[in-house]
């Protein structure tokens, strides 16, 4: 089945990436559907993105934010100004293959797809861990598991569905209005990280799914906007923040005392005795929005269909 896609690429002083990378999703795109459109929502950017974009690239839509908003606010701008059901969000540091979207939309037969992932690889061809989340609970922490592309590429050969926790936020196709209805990122989680796996959670909790599409692959660059342009102890800090955010909105009450609380204690211990100011900056970040994580698992625990421990079961 053939449907048009808006493509959204939330840009901050990116202009150099605009120019090396949107000539691939022109590419792309053209080869797919000469009805879908791009997107670049500019973020506030101080550099020459947006006469990049008007020399280079007026056929794409620009929608100009005066001030720098964040990621989450950028993307929503962008879903906000799309005019088709599915999406396709994506990181301005990313070079998409050419026959990218066709596999991807496939999976939007059936209605309760939510998102859908390609193959991320790096600059030198290696594939990340982070295109196929598979998530586990162990020791206290929802811990990123290994797998095997040519495992994957054999069970997708068979005609298996390949079930993710959550599509990488920076390339995966997203369908609209299930976006919509659960509010799009959650801004607990501002600036950046995080937004992308809580999002995949809540989606599953809805009974709705995410998956992985290891035939089709995107180049992911080293350098994108958010490590350009902010210092890496500030990135350190908010990467430990959201993931003690997201613990404490999606696991259970029972998973909070028995297994993160007595992680979360020795990590800690560790880390004062290590005077790793980061680390515990991130944890006191954290505790600041408990009164803003209670309200969030409120409003889950009456959303959902299914508990955190189902959809882990999902995900195989």
């Amino acid at each position: 089945m053939i449907m048009p896609i808006t493509v959204v690429i939330p840009n901050y002083n990116g202009a150099q990436l605009l120019h090396k990378n949107l000539p691939s999703v022109k590419a792309a795109l053209a080869l797919y559907d000469l009805q879908s459109t791009i997107i670049v929502v500019d973020d506030g950017s101080t550099d020459d993105s947006l006469q990049v974009l008007e020399k280079e690239f007026p056929e794409v839509q620009v929608v100009i934010h005066q001030q720098n908003k964040g990621f989450a606010e950028a993307i929503h701008s962008g879903v906000n100004a799309a005019k088709t059901e599915l999406l396709f969000l994506l990181n301005s540091d990313v070079e998409v293959a050419l026959n990218i979207f066709a596999p991807l939309v496939a999976y939007f037969d059936n209605p309760n797809t939510f998102s859908v992932n390609p193959l991320i690889l790096d600059e030198q061809g290696n594939n990340k861990r982070h295109s196929w989340n598979l998530r586990r609970m162990q020791s206290g922490r929802l811990k990123l598991q290994d797998w095997d592309l040519a495992t994957a590429q054999k069970r997708r050969a068979k005609g298996d569905w390949l079930p993710a926790a959550y599509a990488h936020g920076g390339s995966f196709m997203v369908r609209k209005s299930m976006f919509l209805m659960l509010n799009g990122f959650h801004p607990i989680f501002k600036p950046f990280y995080s937004e992308d796996y809580d999002l995949g959670i809540r989606a599953w909790r809805r009974g709705w799914g995410s998956y992985f599409e290891p035939s089709v692959s995107i180049v992911h660059q080293s350098i994108g906007s958010i490590r350009a342009n902010t210092k890496m102890k500030l990135v350190k800090a908010t990467r430990r923040r959201n993931r003690y955010l997201l613990e404490w909105m999606h696991f259970s009450k029972t998973q909070l005392v028995c297994q993160a609380l007595p992680f979360t204690i020795a990590q800690l211990l560790g880390e004062l005795i290590m005077f790793d100011v980061v680390n515990l900056k991130g944890f006191y970040w954290a505790v600041k929005k408990v009164p803003e994580v209670l309200v969030a698992r409120k409003q889950i625990a009456e959303a959902q269909s299914v508990s955190l421990s189902s959809v882990l079961h999902k995900i195989h």
